[in-house]
């Protein structure tokens, strides 16, 4: 008769154990199948308990530990896939750009830096490249990132001339082409924050003094007029609009000095429309216009000298 080994209790319960043992997260993460099978299996039994109506047993299925775990598994592998597939799309991409990047620097090697930004302006699939994404054309990141470096290269190269200098140097430039990102519009650029820095500590009257330089005839509709002349006499005149508004001796002292100019040029112009001029123009510049509109900001009301002098 053929006789059989007892096995011992400790391994058959051991068995018995791993057969049973509760999966979690961590093990469905390893063994992404026996996740995806496991999950399946729960979507089932809910659905038959779903359509049986039997509260319970559905209750059960969505809190079974092994179901959610088998989810939450799922779920970070797609995200864990996701971010991998990710890095090596951006590995690519930085591949494709360092090479484009590398033929391109032999293309301009030794070009001067407007050179450099007429070469680009002929490439007509990277003419949007600064008005949508070029994640997508390598060799458009490649150009845009070159691009950028000249045109910082440009400007302070640009600034280092006088403000009449560079003028005259715009002038040129935008004689064939004015397109937004041509050598034109960077002179222009480069002007702009020329006289930016020019005014940046000037006061009021220097700045108004210095118009006719900045917004000339031939720059009055571009951004060395419209901006940087126009910010700086804005920003001078807001801080003498709040000195006013904060300091009553010297609001009430200008403000009637204002009225004494006014009744002056009523007393000594005959000509009714040539006072009403001289009265403008006094109403309209320092210190006048801004003590004008610290009036208004206190609240005072809004017809200012109008109504005689103040007291303090």
């Amino acid at each position: 008769m053929k006789t059989f080994k007892l096995l011992p209790l400790a391994l058959i319960g051991a068995m018995a154990l791993a057969g049973c043992e509760e999966k979690n997260e961590e093990y469905f993460l390893k063994n992404i199948d026996a996740a995806t099978e496991k999950l399946e299996q729960c979507t089932q039994d809910f659905k038959k308990a779903f359509m049986a109506k039997d509260k319970n047993a559905a209750e059960k299925v969505s809190n079974n530990p092994e179901c959610l775990a088998a989810e939450s598994a799922i779920k970070k592998d797609k995200q864990l896939k996701d971010e991998q597939e990710k890095q090596r799309k951006e590995a690519e991409q930085k591949q494709a750009i360092d090479s484009a990047m590398a033929d391109i620097q032999k293309q301009v090697n030794g070009l001067a830096w407007t050179d450099v930004i007429d070469e680009y302006l002929k490439i007509d699939e990277c003419k949007k490249a600064l008005f949508s994404s070029t994640s997508g054309n390598p060799k458009c990141v490649a150009w845009e990132t070159i691009f950028k470096e000249k045109v910082d290269e440009g400007k302070k190269e640009l600034k280092q001339l006088s403000f009449d200098q560079l003028k005259t140097k715009m002038t040129s430039l935008c004689k064939l082409d004015k397109r937004t990102i041509s050598n034109c519009s960077i002179a222009q650029e480069a002007l702009q924050e020329k006289a930016t820095e020019e005014l940046a500590n000037d006061d009021l009257q220097t700045i108004k003094a210095k118009e006719p330089i900045y917004c000339a005839d031939d720059l009055k509709l571009l951004a060395v007029c419209r901006v940087a002349w126009n910010n700086a006499w804005q920003n001078q005149h807001n801080k003498l609009v709040k000195f006013y508004t904060q300091n009553n001796t010297e609001f009430v002292t200008t403000y009637n000095a204002c009225i004494d100019k006014l009744e002056q040029v009523k007393a000594e112009n005959s000509d009714f429309l040539k006072g009403i001029q001289l009265e403008e123009t006094i109403r309209q510049t320092y210190p006048c216009r801004q003590v004008k509109d610290a009036y208004i900001e206190r609240g005072i009301g809004y017809a200012p000298f109008e109504d005689g002098k103040l007291e303090q």
